[in-house]
């Protein structure tokens, strides 16, 4: 069931959509977002500061929120949530070659994750495709005790929308991305020359709280999808 929060972002996504909404115009005001959608003016307020952030909106003072242009790479996320991300670039997403394991966390893991040398984590590795081209090899840690009951099928899926039903969404992700040769192992999994570039992706996914839940690294093919991002300047939306 989708709570009050997301109604409000939704009903105004959706107006988007429809072109009910243009950009640069002004939409309704806090009072009356309340009043058509029978919700508090705080819930109102905290959907309309997540759609700043996400740059959706813009605020001006004494004037109010109004529809922000839409950079053509907006809605581009390199790194986390693959599916949600293929899906909504108009490609099928799946996922190959998957393994599940329970390993002890090592010195890297464990830093990353915040947890002790030797804590019980879930080892996934992948190779996530779109319509069937390979693109990425996964390799990544997940903390044992915030999803024990993590199997096979669901990372044959995506785990991200699996973590989402326990309340664990990433808030923001720290990432180290580099240019390397492929190596020969990773190569034959997405289905290139040995030695060819593809992009390294070293990454951690922190919850709200600032608590780590996932790490890794990924080797990206960018022949089948390539790595675009708009940048906003932030002094323009706050």
């Amino acid at each position: 069931m989708q709570n009050k929060n997301e109604l409000v972002k939704e009903y105004i996504k959706s107006n988007i959509r429809k072109q009910i909404y243009q950009v640069n115009q002004l939409i309704e005001s806090e009072s009356m977002l309340c009043e058509k959608l029978h919700v508090s003016r705080m819930t109102v307020r905290k959907a309309l500061d997540e759609l700043v952030l996400e740059g959706v909106i813009f605020k001006e003072k004494g004037r109010g929120s109004f529809i922000a242009g839409k950079p053509k790479y907006a809605n581009f996320q390199c790194g986390v949530g693959f599916s949600q991300e293929a899906k909504r670039r108009g490609f099928t997403p799946s996922s190959k070659h998957v393994s599940l394991r329970l390993v002890h966390a090592d010195e890297s893991v464990a830093a990353s994750l915040s947890l002790s040398v030797g804590d019980l984590v879930w080892n996934v590795c992948r190779v996530r495709c779109i319509d069937d081209h390979p693109v990425i090899y996964v390799c990544e840690y997940y903390n044992y005790t915030q999803c024990s009951d993590l199997t096979l099928s669901i990372a044959q899926e995506s785990i991200y929308q699996f973590l989402k039903k326990k309340d664990i969404v990433f808030a923001y992700v720290d990432q180290k991305i580099e240019a390397i040769p492929c190596p020969k192992t990773i190569a034959d999994a997405l289905e290139v020359q040995e030695l060819q570039p593809v992009i390294l992706m070293s990454l951690t996914a922190y919850m709200k709280n600032g608590i780590p839940f996932n790490c890794g690294y990924e080797y990206y093919n960018t022949k089948h999808l390539p790595l675009i991002q708009s940048v906003y300047n932030k002094e323009l939306y706050r």
